[in-house]
């Protein structure tokens, strides 16, 4: 019952930030009209929810393509499995002080429960990680190119900065895994479990290095997996378009076109993404979605608006990751080996 407790209580702590964080912004925005917007569009919550969980199906299958053709010592799990996985990284990322990156560590933690060995097990959580980091990439270059047609020109250096990180981000992923970077994770681990017996566990990351070379070397599943992604990206387009459109029905003003609300979606979910550090990008997502908003002439009070009902929708999905986590850990109460 403890670890549901510290879930839950770590998640009330990470709502209060986003609350603390949004209200910071809405003082310059008026409460009562950011509330009032939330009020009149937060009917849409349970869609977005369904959709969100569907951009999560998609990247689940995109795990599971990168490990499809890999001779494994036990069958390979379901669809079903990988798909709950990863809604359970999704909900640790989002709710949890773990500098989303703790999900994936509990997710290849749960997937060599299933019996894959602990070092392929992290390293398809290395190559998926890549891959939605170089998809996400290509999303952030499209929404920066439609920026480029609607956004006055001295608003295009802050966006083509953040996409420069992104990309020199991304090469130095690539570029670690490729000349030594996880050799040097290995020897670490190894290290750390020979200096502390209690933690020999973590010696079965042995040959992560080559098994993360092994999966590149599929073509076949990685542009499989690289084409998923690619789709979950671009859906959440919807997600934005709608939100933006029902706030518009509220407001009276013109709704957002969906070039709008495609460079709104790509440059607010890269802000989000530069707050890797911090749980949940608490802060760092609301004033994305503002300045993206803003530099292609969507109003800030909608956007806030925006942003805030997608954090729910994040809070809501994440508690429903959290949940399932708790309800593994009851079933598998024996830690994992990696």
């Amino acid at each position: 019952m403890r670890p549901l407790l510290t879930a839950i209580t770590l998640a009330v702590a990470a709502i209060t930030g986003a609350a603390v964080a949004a209200a910071m912004l809405m003082t310059w925005q008026g409460l009562a009209t950011i509330g009032n917007h939330v009020a009149r569009a937060v009917w849409l919550l349970p869609a977005l929810i369904a959709l969100h969980l569907f951009q999560l199906l998609l990247a689940g299958l995109s795990w599971r393509a990168v490990l499809a053709r890999i001779h494994v010592p036990c069958a390979l799990p379901g669809r079903r499995r990988f798909y709950r996985l990863r809604i359970i990284r999704e909900g640790i990322d989002s709710l949890l002080p773990v500098a989303q990156v703790g999900g994936e560590i509990i997710g290849a933690r749960l997937l060599a429960q299933a019996g894959i060995t602990g070092g392929m097990a992290a390293a398809s959580v290395v190559v998926d990680v890549t891959v939605e980091l170089i998809t996400h990439l290509i999303f952030l270059l499209c929404g920066l190119a439609v920026v480029a047609l609607l956004a006055p020109a001295q608003d295009m250096l802050r966006w083509t900065t953040i996409t420069v990180i992104a990309g020199l981000t991304a090469a130095g992923l690539v570029l670690a895994q490729r000349f030594g970077g996880l050799r040097l994770i290995e020897l670490f681990m190894a290290r750390l479990a020979s200096r502390w017996p209690a933690m020999t566990a973590l010696t079965s990351l042995a040959g992560l290095h080559d098994a993360t070379a092994r999966l590149y070397r599929q073509p076949g599943p990685i542009l499989r997996s690289l084409g998923l992604h690619q789709i979950a990206w671009f859906l959440g387009t919807i997600e934005t378009w709608s939100v933006l459109h029902a706030l518009a029905s509220v407001s009276g003003a013109d709704p957002a076109s969906v070039a709008q609300a495609f460079a709104i979606e790509s440059l607010g979910m890269a802000a989000r993404s530069a707050g890797f550090a911090i749980p949940g990008a608490l802060g760092l997502q609301e004033g994305g979605f503002v300045l993206a908003a803003l530099a292609v002439g969507v109003p800030a009070g909608p956007a806030l608006a925006l942003s805030l009902i997608k954090r729910l929708r994040e809070i809501a999905v994440g508690l429903i990751g959290l949940a399932l986590w708790r309800l593994d850990a009851r079933r598998r109460p024996t830690p994992a080996t990696i």
